[in-house]
């Protein structure tokens, strides 16, 4: 074998063995985050005292010191605000930002959470939104939404919606892990 021959061999050896380790890498970091699942049927029911309508809701538990709020948003729908502790809950607004017609949330809401030797951290929470959009069939779902909001210390909110038809399940679960690093979704325009 040449020298040249030899570098060749060599070069292909080490880009190999960069490859692998990279996967393997990928593969590590992927499993640091997992799933961990809130039932939206099961939680406590209270009566919003400050509210002119006294507005039922009710307040699900979650991870980590964060809980889920199922909020009446009008006609029917309902939505999520995901609570942190004492501070002020910040409201998901699926009316706003999924869909303007009539809609259902899923059984549950999925978190995917960090895990570390300090325990686990959220990093976003997923929930399914069942779309009734035609208007002749009121009661037919049309769309199975999925929206994906990023959890941070400075902010929560929407980042993505996507029809469930075209992701799936580990590709949601990867683009939520990702949550943190995308922007909000802005209202759109009336």
């Amino acid at each position: 074998m040449t020298k040249q021959n030899s570098n060749h061999s060599y070069l292909i050896s080490a880009i190999t063995l960069a490859v692998i380790l990279s996967g393997c890498f990928a593969i590590h970091q992927d499993s640091d985050f997992k799933s961990v699942f809130t039932s939206l049927n099961n939680c406590q029911s209270f009566t919003d005292q400050t509210d002119p309508n006294s507005t039922p809701y009710k307040l699900c538990p979650g991870v980590a010191g964060y809980q889920l709020v199922v909020r009446k948003v009008g006609a029917g729908r309902k939505s999520i605000e995901i609570v942190r502790d004492s501070q002020p809950p910040f409201p998901l607004s699926y009316q706003a930002l999924v869909t303007k017609q009539m809609f259902h949330l899923g059984e549950q809401a999925e978190w995917r959470v960090a895990e570390s030797s300090n325990g686990i951290k959220p990093v976003a929470l997923i929930a399914e939104i069942h779309a009734h959009e035609n208007l002749d069939e009121p009661d037919q779902v049309t769309t199975t939404f999925l929206a994906v909001a990023k959890i941070t210390k400075a902010e929560i909110c929407v980042t993505d919606v996507i029809d469930q038809q075209e992701i799936s399940r580990l590709q949601l679960q990867q683009l939520a892990d990702k949550a943190q690093q995308s922007a909000c979704i802005g209202l759109p325009p009336d």
